[in-house]
């Protein structure tokens, strides 16, 4: 146990020490996959970094000094002893928050698990930017590359994502370019110019923001969407549909949405957490019900609303579903994938552009505006498509005899599993990625392939 978990066992900050020994073992890796006759792996990789809060196993009441509750077990509290030695160490910091980097090849998906940074407040863009190019060029000096960056799409991550390439607050609109809502995800490497080194946000991130963005919408709430000359749609929609579920449960009819569950339309803090909900919002059977329901004869009186709502979660649909998260093999620029994000984005980019030739001072990046995404959930989606655009360009221009899927099978980038493989000789898919709780993107030839357990 001590030998697997020893890449965890150093000290936090950017240094030698902690990536000096799995970074030995991918070199003798290269070798190996050199004298199998296997492509050699190429050094370039994908860092993947995200935050994680440190949470208190003890509720203590600093008033009356009292132990209120906790969360250890006898035999973990044993181990407080030791703690209290430790910290009668004026070097001990306060840490509230941990930064923790993984580093991934992009042509062999072999993980060397980085540095990790501790912050004793609230996480911000300039100690998220200050780690990410600490930890960029330890890597650098020990021969690996960069060449793409993923995180979630938290306020401190957008922040540091615009001041690489030189923005801040919410994006502009480019009247005098083809397309005015373009934005470069990307900044120069200062360890390895002139490459680039892409942004791309963590695509189930940003489906639940989309979803989240819907539900903004349901009575009360802080949006009350409306594309020009179409009628007000919303959340409501979706708690209509879950209240003919239940009458068809009422008269023993089968469901058309079973995974559809009454929380999911509530959507308290932890349901908007979770992926597995936003998911099922834009899948075929919610899909499915709602068209079935505007296109029934006669149609009800609320069937514009319903098929604006129907309009946003396809939109939604072919981004994720049929886009980032397909889990198809991206070989080209023009393929199914890619036609299908350009499709979905064009819905919400439609959108505001009808909004601003009717009215162009409409404030589409105040918090008041109800009628359009908030800015800061439009800024995230462009962030994803442009960056994703401009990396997958990239990517097969410099590595033409591979593809590019993304592989993801979790909640969040701290607990999604890995799936990753690479060639074997005679074009076997192997599993070569040592278990770590980090999501990442990998990348295959694009041959024949067959599953080894």
């Amino acid at each position: 146990m001590q030998a697997y978990t020893g890449t965890f066992m150093h000290s936090p900050g950017a240094n030698s020490i902690c990536i000096v020994d799995q970074v030995a073992r991918y070199v003798t890796f290269k070798e190996e996959c050199r004298k199998n006759g296997k492509q050699k792996p190429k050094a370039d990789g994908v860092l993947i970094f995200d935050e994680v809060k440190v949470a208190c196993q003890l509720m203590w009441n600093s008033r009356s000094h009292q132990l209120m509750g906790l969360a250890m077990t006898p035999n973990d509290l044993s181990s407080l002893n030791d703690i209290y030695r430790v910290l009668q160490d004026p070097t001990a910091n306060q840490t509230s928050y941990i930064l923790q980097f993984l580093w991934r090849d992009l042509t062999s998906s072999y993980d060397v698990v980085g540095p990790y940074f501790t912050c004793s407040a609230s996480v911000e863009s300039k100690f998220v930017m200050a780690c990410v190019l600490e930890t960029i060029k330890l890597f650098q000096h020990h021969n690996l590359k960069t060449s793409l960056l993923v995180c979630d799409g938290g306020s401190a991550n957008a922040a540091t994502i615009k001041a690489s390439h030189g923005c801040h607050g919410a994006y502009s609109v480019k009247e005098d370019q083809s397309d005015k809502f373009e934005v470069e995800p990307w900044m120069m490497n200062p360890f390895n110019p002139p490459n680039k080194i892409f942004w791309l946000l963590c695509p189930s991130h940003q489906l639940k923001n989309m979803v989240n963005a819907l539900f903004s919408s349901n009575a009360g709430g802080t949006k009350q969407f409306k594309r020009v000359k179409q009628a007000e749609f919303g959340w409501k929609a979706i708690t209509d549909l879950y209240a003919r579920e239940i009458l068809r449960v009422s008269k023993s009819q089968a469901r058309m949405v079973p995974r559809l569950r009454e929380a999911h339309c509530l959507r308290d803090s932890w349901t908007k957490l979770n992926v597995s909900p936003a998911k099922i919002m834009q899948q075929e059977q919610v899909l499915g019900e709602l068209y079935c329901y505007a296109n029934q004869t006669p149609p009800p009186d609320n069937a514009p609303e319903v098929s604006e709502t129907l309009g946003y979660l396809k939109a939604c649909h072919l981004l994720f579903e049929q886009g980032f998260l397909s889990h198809d093999r991206i070989r080209t620029m023009d393929c199914d994938t890619m036609k299908n994000i350009t499709k979905g984005y064009e819905y919400f980019s439609s959108w505001l552009s009808s909004i601003l030739d009717e009215d162009p001072n409409y404030p589409h990046t105040s918090s008041m505006q109800r009628s359009f995404l908030s800015w800061q959930t439009w800024d995230l989606l462009r962030i994803d498509v442009y960056g994703f655009r401009a990396f997958c360009q990239w990517f097969l221009t410099t590595y033409p005899t591979h593809a590019f899927v993304w592989v993801s099978s979790g909640e969040s980038v701290q607990s999604i599993q890995v799936h990753c493989w690479r060639e074997a000789g005679l074009g076997e898919l192997h599993h070569c990625s040592r278990c770590t709780p980090y999501q990442a993107v990998c990348f295959i030839p694009s041959q024949r392939f067959r599953l080894q357990g």
